[in-house]
């Protein structure tokens, strides 16, 4: 029997909590708004679930205020799977915290969380040593609101696009570097440095998405982001993910896929189709994740030192 307080009342927020709803050993509480933090933070229940934004520092003392309260703490944001990555004094300092109130932090979710790090741990379990990586997702990005869907660079010129790439305004999708960082850091492994190419798909049609926005001919309907990891000055992790609005449009289809190469010739592939959609598999890894928080050692812990998501009987 867990209590189960859930901050964020947009879409993932709203479903983990009807998820979690039908659970009956487990209470919940919320969802939460914003003008309702507080309340969400200091509940004290077993488990509070962060559903709000990307960026590790926007959402740390969040977690800082729900730790003193006595929580576990899950949390969607991207940056979360590994905030060492982006904060290391922040990221030792609610470390630290965690373990005096004997509670456990991580991030969760389908991108981080899933398919370019879980699975890749697991399929390297079976693969010889010095295998590279390659991760490739090409997902639909249909089912966002206009705030996740403007974030991730929808409707701009490319050239208005380029500028808020610049200024960090648009990120494609997040948590590519935090997923390679989980992998390298289980296998003892440093990554030297991490390149990112991100690029708007443009559209020749115009794109209506009902109550969200019109994106004209001629801007970005879609992301194509590569993520390229070198350990020992060679490429060891490739990260690739395509997402568009509209993928039968452009004769494509949802699919993940992981390549494990040795000695430049491919070792093994495995290929998920259709792919695990964004908005289904967010959702249930955020839900089917509180008996392994709850089981996780104390502290900040990433999905390498977790046991796996599972959902639990009704």
């Amino acid at each position: 029997m867990a209590t189960i307080a859930i901050y964020g009342a947009g879409q993932l927020g709203t479903t983990v909590a009807q998820i979690l709803a039908e659970v009956p050993q487990h209470t919940v509480l919320g969802v939460f708004g914003r003008n309702d933090r507080q309340t969400a933070l200091t509940s004290g229940a077993d488990v509070v679930i962060i559903a709000t934004t990307t960026k590790f520092k926007d959402v740390a003392s969040d977690i800082e205020l729900a730790v003193q309260s006595g929580s576990h703490v899950l949390v969607s944001s991207e940056e979360c799977a590994y905030p060492w990555a982006v904060d290391r004094a922040l990221a030792d300092s609610l470390d630290t915290l965690a373990k005096s109130k004997n509670v456990s932090i991580s991030g969760t979710g389908v991108n981080p969380g899933l398919i370019f790090d879980s699975l890749v741990l697991t399929l390297l379990g079976a693969a010889p040593r010095g295998c590279t990586v390659a991760v490739r997702r090409t997902v639909s990005i249909a089912g966002f609101g206009a705030t996740v869907l403007r974030r991730l660079g929808m409707g701009f010129t490319p050239e208005v696009f380029a500028e808020r790439v610049k200024r960090e305004e648009i990120l494609g999708h997040a948590g590519f570097p935090q997923s390679m960082t989980v992998v390298a850091d289980a296998m003892g492994l440093t990554i030297e440095s991490i390149d990112k190419e991100l690029l708007p798909l443009i559209t020749e049609k115009e794109i209506d998405l009902p109550d969200r926005f019109v994106i004209a001919a001629g801007e970005s309907a879609g992301v194509n982001q590569t993520y390229t990891a070198k350990v020992n000055g060679k490429t060891w992790f490739v990260s690739h993910f395509y997402g568009h609005v509209d993928l039968p449009s452009i004769g494509k289809s949802a699919v993940d896929e992981i390549e494990l190469s040795l000695d430049g010739k491919v070792f093994q592939t495995i290929t998920l189709k259709p792919g695990i959609g964004s908005q289904v598999g967010s959702k249930n890894m955020v839900a089917n994740s509180i008996q392994r928080i709850l089981a996780a050692p104390h502290g900040w812990v990433t999905v390498a030192h977790m046991e796996p998501a599972f959902p639990e009987s009704l």
